[in-house]
């Protein structure tokens, strides 16, 4: 295990606990409120259970599911409230692209139109894209060279390690005036009591709130466009 002494976000030293689960501690930062595991897996671990979607703790568990055309409808619903009938872009990149059901349904709302790939690091979800013809590989975001008019980033955020640092990587990836969509939780806030569960650690390493993501975007440099809040089932 490795401990974590610094809030990433913030990088206060000083946090409280906020939960157990699995052998994995959940802390709470004194300062912005970020929830973060603090005795999560060393670097090559993680890279390890999000290559073969399987984690260690006390009971280990897999997360690479199965295709789910039950998400389509859903995404569909999301695009056309991001977009409306206005959706110019020509290419597309979604990371943590999973199974591809939201490549599918990029791919349906704009008939075939945008270029859309897929990263994932899961081999397995890999195979199950390419399976149904979807372009899906993983490669590293640091040394990728291609430019992309939207990247979206649905569920990833808190399987990162460091959030700021891999959104930082991506600016250089998207064209001058383009868009990232990134969806996570909001649950920071919450009282420990509160919280959704099973927290599902150590495949979760952070819970943020709205304020610590958008603080992080601008810091960033980004420009936020809008922020949508919808359901939990209507994002998993």
């Amino acid at each position: 295990m490795m401990i974590v002494k610094k809030c990433y976000n913030c990088e206060s030293e000083q946090h409280k606990f906020y939960a157990q689960e699995n052998g994995f501690q959940l802390v709470k930062c004194d300062k912005c409120g970020l929830l973060f595991v603090n005795n999560r897996p060393n670097d090559d671990e993680i890279t390890q259970a999000h290559m073969q979607g399987k984690h260690r703790g006390i009971n280990d568990f897999s997360v690479t599911g199965s295709y789910n055309s039950k998400k389509i409808p859903q995404y569909l619903h999301i695009l056309k409230d991001l977009f409306s009938d206005d959706l110019k872009a020509k290419t597309w990149l979604d990371i943590g692209c999973g199974h591809g059901e939201f490549i599918t349904a990029v791919q349906t709302y704009s008939k075939n139109r945008i270029d859309v790939k897929g990263t994932d690091p899961n081999v397995h979800k890999q195979k199950s894209a390419q399976m149904r013809g979807l372009n899906v590989s993983y490669f590293d975001i640091d040394s990728h060279k291609e430019r992309y008019d939207i990247i979206s980033m649905l569920n990833v955020y808190s399987h990162l390690p460091n959030p700021p640092t891999f959104l930082k990587s991506l600016k250089k990836l998207l064209y001058p005036g383009s868009e990232l969509i990134l969806e996570t939780g909001d649950t920071a806030d919450f009282k420990a009591q509160d919280h959704y569960r099973p927290f599902y650690l150590p495949d979760h390493l952070s819970f943020a709130s709205e304020r610590i993501v958008v603080d992080i975007l601008e810091k960033l440099g980004f420009e936020i466009v809008c922020i949508k809040k919808y359901p939990l089932c209507g994002l998993i």
